[in-house]
């Protein structure tokens, strides 16, 4: 899924507020606090919608960091004062060595979180998941149908794996999200998936993001919502008083980037999140602390404020519009230019807010959208 890096949400009891301080003061300083590491690029599913050209489960990958490089680099996190970890994929159950590198993890006290398909999990997987007592393992669920499921992954029985999975690690007391990405294929069963998350003992999390992959091919964005079912989930589910009430300056950063978080890939190259691939450098020639110090890649983009982008400081729409540095520049070339994704789903908002009465029905359209609003209408 096209995510953040800083995944850990603060949960409801007495420490979220000490641990959203602890976030806003990781920002203010730059100092690292969440990792997202994708272990592999190997996978035993190829959901259509995948932002990565994964790899069969049993493929050779030889470029992947080792076992003993791995734990060097836990080590540097370590060291950095690191304090959440996200193992992702690819599929992490394809590595043979993912429990010692996660139980290696886990005694250097990460708030450790795994991204899984959950087709791998069986009762025994599933005790070890247990053991290492992670925050939170989040698999991905597309469907509450199984062939519709079943279609995405393109993976036979993939549903019924995964559900399994979901209660085996439930009967172990182990916290888990389920997660789906919105498409055109699952968007009206939003309401069924969030009851099924329920029956299944997960917590619900849904993105109607889909993004081309990471290579630049487009083929993911035949599953992206169509701008009328945009419009429905929005219509559905939406507060008007937390947009409207939201305020973007100019000097306002228009996403957390550069900050407190990074993205490691399979090879140790490093990035500053899932979106956006300008390599930082890479572990196996610099250690994690001298790519963080020096590498220019931070500058660049910690500058990225506003007022650093031409076309959309001076949107109409920008209080409604959150703005991706990694769509702008993957889908349309341009890092400092509009990412058409996102401006549609501003387009969206402002829509609903007019349906509701909270904006007079001529608030303006920008310029540089008007002929893209006209296409979109034409959608529904």
């Amino acid at each position: 899924m096209g995510a953040c890096v800083d995944q850990v949400a603060a949960v409801k009891q007495p420490s979220a507020d000490l641990y959203t301080a602890l976030v806003a003061k990781t920002r203010q300083q730059r100092r690292l606090l969440t990792v997202h590491w994708e272990l592999t690029y190997r996978c035993n599913a190829r959901c259509a919608h995948c932002y990565l050209d994964v790899l069969p489960p049993d493929a050779s990958a030889p470029g992947e960091l080792t076992t003993v490089e791995c734990q060097r680099v836990l080590d540097e996190m370590a060291a950095l004062g690191i304090l959440n970890l996200t193992l992702s994929g690819g599929e992490i159950l394809v590595r043979p060595d993912f429990f010692e590198i996660a139980g290696y993890a886990r005694r250097q006290q990460f708030l450790l979180r795994l991204f899984t398909n959950g087709t791998l999990i069986t009762p025994a997987v599933a005790d070890r998941i247990a053991a290492l007592h992670p925050f939170a393992v989040e698999v991905s669920l597309y469907s509450v149908n199984p062939a519709t499921h079943d279609r995405i992954t393109r993976r036979e029985r993939s549903w019924a794996l995964t559900t399994r999975a979901f209660r085996l690690l439930r009967e172990r007391n182990v916290r888990t999200v389920m997660k789906t990405p919105l498409m055109r294929e699952n968007v009206q069963e939003i309401d069924a998936l969030e009851l099924l998350a329920k029956e299944l003992g997960a917590q619900f999390r849904y993105d109607p993001t889909i993004t081309p992959k990471d290579s630049g091919e487009s083929s993911p964005l035949e599953h992206r919502l169509p701008y009328r079912d945009v419009l429905w989930l929005l219509r559905k589910r939406f507060d008007p008083a937390i947009w409207m009430e939201r305020e973007v300056r100019d000097d306002q950063a228009t996403c957390n980037i550069a900050n407190n978080a990074i993205v490691v890939d399979p090879y140790g190259n490093v990035f500053p999140c899932v979106q956006v691939r300008l390599n930082a450098g890479n572990l196996r020639e610099k250690s994690l602390r001298e790519i963080w110090a020096s590498s220019p890649v931070w500058q660049t983009l910690r500058r990225m404020s506003l007022c650093a982008l031409p076309v959309c400081r001076a949107c109409a729409l920008r209080a409604w519009c959150v703005r991706c540095h990694g769509l702008a520049h993957i889908e349309n070339g341009d890092l400092y230019g509009p990412a058409l994704a996102n401006c549609r789903e501003a387009l969206a908002r402002r829509q609903v807010l007019v349906e509701r009465g909270n904006l007079s029905a001529d608030y303006p359209i920008p310029a540089h959208l008007q002929a893209y609003a006209s296409t979109l209408e034409l959608e529904e």
